[in-house]
């Protein structure tokens, strides 16, 4: 399990995080809400181990961030941010590689490259530039990589997934693909992953706790139902939202009409 407990971070007089406390259970999808500025990227940065005055304050598997080596992190966690850029023309195989730990036989290697790509509908890219693919393209290459690092490592802990708007460039049939492959991947290897997203709709369908943000302080934790509440969305958005029940029984989250013109 993860925990953070207090964290507080500010730059100069800004106050970037303001006491936000979580657990995060392997098995489950904690989806992370809130407008521009909440603090979501921040948080994710401290729970992956990068912001260091903020270690002592998160334990993972029971040991405290600040007593974890790089490389033994990289076993256990891994982490997709909101934006990764590469400068060199490497081919879609090759960034699959950077995630490999160790050297792998060719034809184990190329197994295994294949897998991660077919997860995200990608394969067919697997000797295109990476450079030369569209936003939508490379989102999906990278998450084959950082899922390719988890499952190359045969550790028996659980571990865990931080992903910072992994689908904010996907079209609408891959949205739900990589979000039917993050639940899958949860249940079936008994994996956590948080992910960030602007899109309330998608955290409704596949997460099963939500952490809503505004202005760096966590304003609800809970089930999906009990957060995505309108009156605190119209409160946290500062937009009138409505909710009614989807079909298939999940919150069904609508802006509502809301005219500029007096």
């Amino acid at each position: 399990m993860l925990c953070a407990n207090q964290l507080c971070l500010s730059i100069g007089e800004k106050v970037i995080l303001d006491d936000v406390g979580l657990t995060l259970q392997p098995g489950e999808m904690l989806a992370v809400l809130g407008p521009n500025g909440a603090g979501k990227s921040t948080l994710l940065k401290a729970l992956s181990g990068d912001i260091p005055e903020l270690a002592h304050s998160i334990s993972l598997n029971g040991k405290r961030l600040k007593h974890w080596t790089p490389a033994s992190l990289a076993q256990y966690r891994a982490v997709m941010p909101q934006f990764v850029q590469l400068t060199f023309a490497f081919s879609v195989e090759e960034v699959i590689e950077t995630s490999l730990r160790h050297p792998m036989p060719s034809a184990l290697r190329n197994t295994h490259i294949q897998q991660m790509l077919s997860l995200f509908d990608a394969e067919h890219l697997r000797h295109r530039n990476y450079l030369s693919l569209s936003g939508g393209e490379q989102q999906r290459v990278q998450l084959a990589r950082v899922i390719s690092q988890l499952e190359t490592l045969p550790i028996q802990e659980p571990q865990y997934l931080f992903l910072d708007e992994c689908t904010s460039s996907l079209d609408l049939t891959h949205q739900h693909q990589v979000f039917q492959v993050l639940k899958n991947m949860a249940k079936e290897k008994n994996r956590a992953v948080l992910v960030i997203l602007h899109d309330l709709n998608l955290a409704a369908q596949y997460a099963d706790r939500i952490l809503l943000m505004k202005a760096g302080r966590g304003v609800a934790l809970g089930g999906v139902k009990e957060v995505l509440d309108a009156t605190q969305l119209t409160e946290v958005y500062e937009y009138p939202i409505d909710v009614i029940e989807h079909p298939g029984g999940w919150p069904l989250v609508i802006p509502a009409h809301y005219s500029l013109v007096a």
